[in-house]
């Protein structure tokens, strides 16, 4: 079934960045529903793509190992590199479908909003948020919300987890960052006040994996008048992380 155009846009035309990623799209999609892959020429009758174009995208797909090609068949087949991602995106909806009763929990013993959130790259980004019914002042720590890895609890909580070059360039352009990490690590908890918003302060622990790598924080926030010692609820988050981290295979004490 024809997946595109020969122009590869749409009726609607699109930024040439746009066309080309739909392009790619296309040949995956295709590359998807075929047992033992397609050749140039299947390809280019199934997306109505020219084949100087597919030979393009598919040399940098190929690049990148999203596309594998049988030397003695000429057939292009999908790579590893999508296994890999589909792999990092069952994680994360696993541990999403995980937590999501422990951060009830929590929200139940603490009546503050419970976070969750992961990494990208370098920064944090909350993917889902617990809060008790009636909470009329809220921090805006919302769903979406991104920021630096090394701002803010949730980030320094799996910063402190995180293990050679991506944990030696923040500690390079931050100094001061390493005692901070070195605390979080130790004791298990992330702490932070008046960072992200002025009035509000946090606290988080890591959710690590089987290989004890940082896969989530989870953590709560709340205005500062409402919890003043955030470290109080350091131990109970920590607590509440760990149950996570044993679910998904973690077994360190």
């Amino acid at each position: 079934m024809p997946t595109g155009s020969q122009d590869g846009a749409s009726a609607s035309g699109g930024s040439s960045g746009s066309r080309t990623l739909s392009r790619g799209l296309a040949v995956l999609q295709f590359l998807g529903t075929t047992a033992d892959g397609a050749t140039v020429a299947e390809l280019s009758t199934a997306t109505r793509l020219d084949r100087a174009v597919l030979y393009r995208l598919l040399d940098t797909l190929g690049d990148e190992g999203f596309v594998v090609r049988d030397p003695g068949s000429r057939r292009f087949q999908l790579g590893v590199a999508l296994v890999e991602l589909g792999a990092r995106a069952s994680r994360g909806l696993e541990v999403r479908r995980l937590t999501l009763p422990v951060m009830r929990a929590l929200v139940d013993a603490v009546h503050e909003a419970v976070c969750l959130a992961v990494r990208d790259r370098t920064d944090v980004v909350v993917v889902d948020r617990v809060e008790p019914p009636g909470l009329f002042v809220r921090v805006g720590y919302h769903v979406g919300f991104r920021h630096p890895l090394a701002v803010g609890a949730h980030g320094r909580a799996l910063l402190a987890h995180l293990e050679g070059p991506d944990r030696d360039a923040f500690i390079a352009r931050q100094p001061l960052l390493a005692s901070e990490l070195t605390a979080t690590r130790t004791r298990g908890f992330a702490l932070s006040a008046d960072e992200l918003e002025r009035g509000a302060v946090g606290v988080a622990a890591a959710i690590l994996d089987r290989s004890a790598r940082p896969i989530a924080s989870l953590g709560i926030v709340a205005p500062s008048p409402r919890l003043p010692d955030p470290a109080t609820l350091g131990p109970r988050v920590r607590s509440f992380a760990l149950d996570v981290s044993r679910r998904l295979g973690y077994s360190r004490a």
